[in-house]
């Protein structure tokens, strides 16, 4: 049976040739489509996850995140990048500001968490304990600033702002304070 089989292919390749490679040809444009479906696809979900528009601006802070990434670093060039991915996607920037600022935060965080682990590990000497929690707190400490720079970003432009300008009340004279409606006259 296998070999009527195999008799039948050959049999087809001989008679028309063209047929196999007809085939294989387009096996190889729907694999090539395929790979460009997926690479447009992760394309989209990068900027997504950037708040970017443009690809190689979201190419760039994805990459500048998995570099940051020193605290129990992925092990491989998938990890890395499935795990800036993600990373980027949990601080959800949505302009190009915002993401380098996520960016930013995350690599202090990563750093903090680094100096924290050292200070801990078994075999530290007392100084270089206080020295990994002194680089520690300094790094939590602008990570405590980043975050409140990303609220500031984030915060709806219609707050309530308060001007006060200099007022001089000469002796004698009054002064009110909020704001005055002058009555309409008539005539």
């Amino acid at each position: 049976m296998k070999q009527t089989k195999t008799n039948m292919k050959q049999t087809r390749a001989v008679e028309n040739p063209s047929s196999e490679r007809q085939d294989s040809s387009e096996t190889a444009v729907m694999k090539k489509a395929k790979q460009q479906l997926m690479i447009d696809e992760m394309i989209q979900t990068i900027q997504e996850s950037t708040g970017t528009h443009n690809d190689l601006v979201a190419d760039r802070i994805i990459i500048q995140v998995g570099d940051a990434l020193v605290w129990r670093k992925p092990t491989d060039d998938e990890d890395i990048l499935g795990t800036a991915i993600s990373l980027m996607r949990e601080m959800a920037p949505q302009n190009a500001t915002e993401a380098m600022l996520a960016t930013q935060m995350i690599a202090t965080n990563e750093a903090a968490l680094m100096f924290v682990s050292r200070a801990t590990s078994e075999d530290q000497t007392t100084e270089g304990v206080d020295a990994n929690v002194l680089r520690a707190t300094r790094l939590m400490r602008v990570f405590m600033q980043q975050a409140e720079a990303m609220h500031k970003l984030r915060a709806k432009p219609s707050q309530q702002t308060l001007t006060v300008e200099q007022v001089n009340v000469h002796h004698g004279g009054q002064a009110i304070v909020g704001s005055v409606n002058a009555p309409k006259v008539e005539g």
